[in-house]
C-alpha cells in the first residue's frame, strides 16, 4: 500500500462523516448539468432532482448505451433538462444534478436509490454551491420529481446544517412513502395528480398532517392527472406495466408551472 493511499484510509476512518460528505460532493460535481440566465449572477439558485429515469446526456456514446430503455424512461430523461431550461428563461440558475450517474446506474425504477441516499446528495449540492460566486448562497431552492421528491421530502425530515441557506423545496409528484413527518422549517410545495397510480397522492396528505410545518406546506391537487402530468409530448395515457400509467395533462401542467415558480420567487 502506498503511503498516500495509507494517508487517505487514515482521514477517512479518522472523520468518515466529513469524508462521505467530500466524496458525495464530488460526485455531483463530476455529475450535473447547469442551466444558467445571462451573466454573472448571484443568482437565485434551483437544485433540480429528477426521477428514477435519470437525466438526458450530453453524449451521444451514453444515449445510445441506454437506446433499449422503454418509452417512458426516454420520456422522463427528456423532460428534466426541459424544465431546467424553462426555469433558467425565468431567471433562475439551475443545477440538474444526475445522481444516477454518480451511483454507477442507468435507471432505478425498479430499485429506487434510498431516500436518504438522495438527501444527502442534496446535502452535498448545498455545501458545494454555497462556495461557488455565481450561486446566491442565500437563496437555494430544493425542486424534486418523482424519486427526487421523495429524496426532497427525506432532507425535510431533518435536521440540516444547509438549511439556512435553501429558502423553499418543491415536490412535482413525489413519492411519499416514508412515514417520518417532515420538520425542517421552510416553506414546501407539493404538487400532486390526483389520478396518480404510481406514486399515491393520499400518502402525501396523510404526511403532511403528521408533520411539525403544516402550517408551511402548500398542498395542490390536479383532478385526473397521471403521474408525468407535466411531461409535454407524452401521451395522454401511456401504460407502462404493472396497473401503472404516465401522462401528460394540460391543464395540470400550466397550473403547476405557474404555481412552481411563483413559489419559488415569493418564498421568503
Amino acid at each position: 500500500m502506498s503511503v498516500a493511499v495509507f494517508l487517505g484510509l487514515l482521514v477517512q476512518a479518522c472523520n468518515p462523516e466529513t469524508s462521505e460528505v467530500e466524496r458525495l460532493q464530488g460526485r455531483i460535481e463530476d455529475n450535473y448539468r447547469l442551466f444558467a440566465p445571462p451573466g454573472a449572477g448571484p443568482f437565485t439558485t434551483i437544485i433540480a432532482v429528477p426521477g428514477c429515469s435519470g437525466i438526458a446526456s450530453q453524449s451521444a456514446d451514453a444515449e445510445a448505451a441506454i437506446s433499449q430503455l422503454g418509452e417512458d424512461d426516454r420520456l422522463f430523461r427528456g423532460h428534466y433538462p426541459k424544465i431546467a431550461e424553462r426555469l433558467s428563461d425565468e431567471g433562475f440558475a439551475v443545477y440538474l444534478i444526475d445522481i444516477l450517474t454518480a451511483e454507477g446506474l442507468v435507471k432505478a425504477c425498479a430499485e429506487p436509490v434510498p431516500a436518504q441516499r438522495i438527501a444527502e446528495y442534496i446535502d452535498a449540492t448545498i455545501t458545494w454551491l454555497r462556495t461557488l460566486p455565481a450561486v446566491d448562497s442565500s437563496d437555494i431552492h430544493v425542486v424534486g420529481f418523482s424519486m427526487g421528491g421523495w429524496g426532497s421530502l427525506a432532507w425535510l425530515h431533518g435536521p440540516r446544517n444547509g438549511a439556512s441557506s435553501v429558502r423553499s423545496v418543491t415536490t412535482v409528484y413525489p413519492g411519499c412513502f416514508d412515514r417520518q413527518p417532515l420538520n425542517v422549517e421552510v416553506p414546501v410545495l407539493m404538487l400532486l395528480g390526483d389520478a396518480d397510480d404510481i406514486a399515491d397522492p393520499s400518502l402525501c396528505d396523510a404526511l403532511v398532517e403528521a408533520s411539525s410545518i403544516r402550517d408551511l406546506i402548500t398542498v395542490r391537487h390536479y383532478p385526473g392527472a397521471r403521474h408525468g402530468f407535466d411531461i409535454q409530448g407524452a401521451p395522454s395515457v401511456l401504460d407502462i406495466g404493472n396497473g401503472m400509467t404516465v401522462g401528460y395533462q394540460e391543464a395540470a401542467a400550466d397550473a403547476a408551472w405557474r404555481e412552481l415558480v411563483d413559489f419559488i420567487r415569493t418564498s421568503p
